[in-house]
């Protein structure tokens, strides 16, 4: 991402962290700061009552010649609480002047949680990160780089090519030769297919792995947002959970829960056929809530995947039946536990999220059609599942949860290489034989 540059100087904005979360882009000369609708939502406290404000100023936008440092557009000046600043159409960020930040929070508190804003001393930090990097800029040593030469860049890429082909026609030889000096010591069996089976699965396992590699990397690298500050696209959550309406019930212990997922499976066959068959399973399709010390936003379960670590498991068989409250769920779902002759051997799973419990969400905010420039994040914003993006929910924290997803990488990675080696030389040792 290219560095924003202060509209009034062109100096590359600093971006300077603050004490409640998100950090801020300003300006080292003391001209202004930049703020991005999240942003602005977090630390203007009583964000409803400025909207509010804005709508009723009325009158017509002035587009000025100020370019918007993050999308390039020009800005349009606004006016409210004899404060000026420049609003952005097109990516809903502000430029605020020196000064603007401290008394909009100021006119427009509402909080359970106040946040103080100490602009000068922001402006003071930008002016030190400024003056360090431009130091540190200047100490490092300059090396002059010799200018490259076209008929030494062609030479090393005419060598490396004819290595490559060299390389080719030996391996392309070293095949041929030994397909010439190997058969096969036994027909096709059982076996064989077995041991091929067994190389697909361990490449499979290893490509799992990857892909799983790569989301414990996306996850590592997008920070967790305050619910107050958050912005449209991905985003990571973390927080207590809360009911949207009413409390749920587990299907099977009947645990008040604010979200539950099922499995039920029938075991069939006998002896060592016998495997456990599913029946039915499904997720609670109520949204909840999830809380910070920020304040709360909607989340939409639907096409979530779910990394549950308290997990229910009920079955029967020739030892007991099925707990009543078993069995009256599992009528709910049509499921009967009889056959014509005995009882169905049933396992159900469920795992659940409980009120008041921590909660990991990573998914995408969308904001809700019906919803109005006046409203916080609360009710203008909810989280929920995109093409484009992963989204997951877990009871586990963020480091529990890469905790989990790094043993995973490690087991499938072992696992893979260690079944599709065995199997290769499997099949070498009983397949092929050399021949004279």
């Amino acid at each position: 991402m290219a560095t924003m540059k202060c509209p009034d100087c062109q100096e590359d904005l600093t971006q300077v962290p603050t004490s409640h979360g998100p950090g801020l882009d300003v300006c080292s000369s003391g001209h202004g700061l930049w703020l991005d609708v999240g942003e602005v939502n977090f630390f203007v406290e009583d964000y409803a009552s400025l909207k509010r404000a804005m709508s009723c100023a009325g009158g017509v936008a002035v587009q000025t010649k100020t370019v918007c440092p993050q999308c390039g557009n020009h800005m349009e000046s606004e006016t409210v609480a004899d404060t000026s600043f420049s609003s952005c159409e097109s990516c809903r960020g502000w430029w605020l002047p020196h000064g603007s930040l401290t008394h909009l929070n100021t006119t427009y508190r509402g909080a359970a949680i106040p946040i103080q804003i100490h602009e000068t001393e922001l402006y003071a930090r930008a002016a030190e990160r400024h003056r360090v990097l431009n130091d540190a800029s200047h100490d490092r040593p300059r090396v002059d780089k010799p200018r490259s030469n076209p008929l030494g860049l062609w030479f090393w890429v005419l060598l490396f090519g004819l290595a490559i082909i060299i390389g080719a026609i030996v391996l392309v030889a070293g095949v041929d030769k030994s397909l010439r000096t190997t058969q096969l010591s036994r027909p096709l069996d059982h076996l064989f297919f077995y041991l091929a089976a067994g190389t697909l699965g361990g490449f499979w396992l290893l490509s799992d792995g990857w892909g799983l590699r790569r989301r414990t990397r996306l996850i590592e690298s997008i920070p967790t947002s305050t619910i107050r500050s958050l912005a449209l696209g991905l985003v990571e959550i973390s927080g207590q959970a809360e009911p949207d309406d009413r409390l749920l019930s587990s299907p099977f212990s009947g645990l008040p829960c604010v979200f539950y997922s099922y499995a039920v499976e029938e075991r069939v066959g006998s002896g060592k056929h016998t495997r456990w068959e599913p029946i039915a399973k499904g997720t609670s399709e109520q949204p909840f809530f999830v809380r910070d010390a920020t304040g709360r936003v909607l989340v939409v379960p639907f096409g979530a995947e779910l990394i549950l670590q308290e997990e229910h498991i009920v079955r029967n068989d020739w030892l007991g039946a099925l707990p009543p409250t078993t069995v009256a769920g599992l009528q709910r779902l049509g499921i009967t536990t009889e056959r014509w002759l005995g009882s169905k051997t049933i396992r159900c799973r469920e795992s659940f999220i409980l009120q008041d419990e921590q909660v990991y969400v990573l998914g995408t905010a969308h904001e809700q059609r019906d919803a109005g420039d006046l409203l916080e994040n609360s009710a203008r914003l909810y989280i929920g599942s995109s093409r484009d993006h992963m989204y997951i929910i877990s009871d586990r924290t963020e480091k529990d949860l890469l905790s989990h997803m790094r043993w995973q990488v490690m087991a499938y990675g072992t696992v893979g290489v260690a079944l599709a080696a065995f199997c290769l030389i499997g099949f070498v040792k009983y397949y092929l034989t050399t021949v004279a």
